[in-house]
């Protein structure tokens, strides 16, 4: 489906949501971050560029099932998070190079929907929908009914014709190249307090 209609609706429920939600409201918070007019939006919003939180989830969880419900080998780009207000609007548009393959995740608010092309779709907290960010024109015409948090993780095709503009045409490299390595746990033999006569 996703490669014929350049979209796909997905239902995700990753179990991060309200975490993300308290990490960005407290992010807004300590920076003094101010609603503005944000890439086509009508009312003035919150927005956050690769917050920490939603980019380790990006990096960690979203690459790979984005790369099953594609079929596709990917390169992330950025993360994105915007609270939307009543009313607000998205004038429809298509996306600039790192957002080749695009997902857009609801974690907050009330359903709305989304055009893809002619087509519209309904994003509800626990679904997204993954969309060919630069090819489908797409926005929100329908105001929106409520506050809404949406996460917005986007890539590249590793193989693909806007493969340089990987990790966002290398700002974020370090940052999505730098895995965690795994912890070495020590095991019971480790550990010897010969002194006190206790092994454990």
């Amino acid at each position: 489906m996703f490669e014929e209609k350049g979209y796909k609706l997905i239902d995700l429920n990753l179990g991060f949501e309200d975490l993300v939600i308290k990490t960005f409201e407290e992010c807004i918070r300590l920076n003094n971050i101010q609603k503005r007019i944000d890439n086509g939006v009508s009312i003035p919003c919150y927005g956050v560029y690769m917050e920490y939180l939603t980019a380790v989830i990006h990096r960690e969880y979203l690459t790979s099932i984005i790369e099953k419900e594609t079929d596709l080998k990917l390169i992330p780009t950025y993360s994105y998070i915007r609270k939307y207000f009543q009313g607000s609007v998205l004038d429809y548009h298509t996306d600039r190079n790192p957002c080749e393959i695009s997902l857009s995740y609801c974690i907050s608010g009330p359903e709305w929907e989304i055009g893809m092309g002619d087509n519209i779709v309904k994003t509800k907290i626990g679904n997204g929908v993954i969309y060919k960010g630069c090819e489908i024109s797409h926005g929100r015409a329908k105001p929106s009914s409520g506050e809404v948090i949406q996460v917005f993780s986007h890539w590249v095709i590793s193989d693909g014709a806007k493969s340089n503009s990987a990790y966002d045409d290398g700002k974020n490299k370090e940052f999505y190249r730098k895995m965690p390595s795994k912890p070495k746990w020590q095991t019971a033999e480790t550990f010897d307090i010969s002194d006190k006569g206790v092994k454990f």
